[in-house]
């Protein structure tokens, strides 16, 4: 959601670079509304469905950038003649970083195939090719940096000058040690880390 280590810093990245209106899903809407996040409206998906906000489906999002795995969720709730999301036909698109569900084991070459590339492949022929694009919004699968070099030298910039702040969550920086580990590692499996988990390695 917006609110974990890679939301919290993407939505002010968004904000940055200038989307004119930022929304945000997290168990903590009220964070995510005030800064450095700034979102210009958040809410608890345990209390209310993203996909039903009227709001939204009566002007529809431009993009989404899904960092939970809803892809299925979407579709499911999507019909012909409304979404939260434009198709792709008129510009939608929808970027994740993530398959389907968070958890999974990968015991080949074959296991990774079906489930990273192969989902990934018949989304993006589908909404680019197929009818779905006009009603589905244009699936890409992220997994890389761009292939420009400046990429993390033009980020660090954005935060020398105070344009996206480090968010880290309140409950670190853990210990170097075995407890401190453990510790992040549960807070990063519970899904609900408010910001980046952080383990000190060295004081100095």
């Amino acid at each position: 959601g917006a609110g974990g280590g890679v939301g919290s810093h993407l939505c002010q990245m968004a904000r940055a670079r200038g989307a004119s209106y930022v929304a945000g899903v997290g168990r903590d809407p009220k964070r995510l509304t005030e800064k450095p996040l700034g979102c210009d409206r958040a809410i608890d998906y345990t209390a209310e469905d993203p996909f039903a906000v009227k709001e939204w489906a009566d002007d529809p999002f431009d993009v989404i950038v899904d960092l939970a795995g809803v892809w299925p969720s979407l579709v499911k709730q999507t019909s012909r003649y409304q979404s939260i999301i434009k198709s792709a036909s008129k510009g939608g698109r929808y970027l994740t970083t993530t398959p389907d569900k968070p958890e999974y084991e990968l015991r080949s070459t074959w296991s990774a195939m079906k489930m990273f590339l192969f989902p990934a492949l018949w989304r993006v022929m589908c909404t680019r090719g197929g009818v779905s694009r006009y009603y589905l919004p244009k699936y890409s699968y992220v997994m890389a940096l761009p292939l420009e070099p400046d990429v993390v030298t033009r980020t660090l910039a954005l935060a020398s000058e105070s344009d996206i702040f480090p968010c880290i969550d309140k409950q670190g920086p853990f210990a170097f040690d075995t407890e401190g580990v453990r510790d992040a590692f549960r807070l990063q499996g519970s899904y609900h880390a408010k910001g980046k988990v952080v383990i000190t390695v060295s004081k100095e």
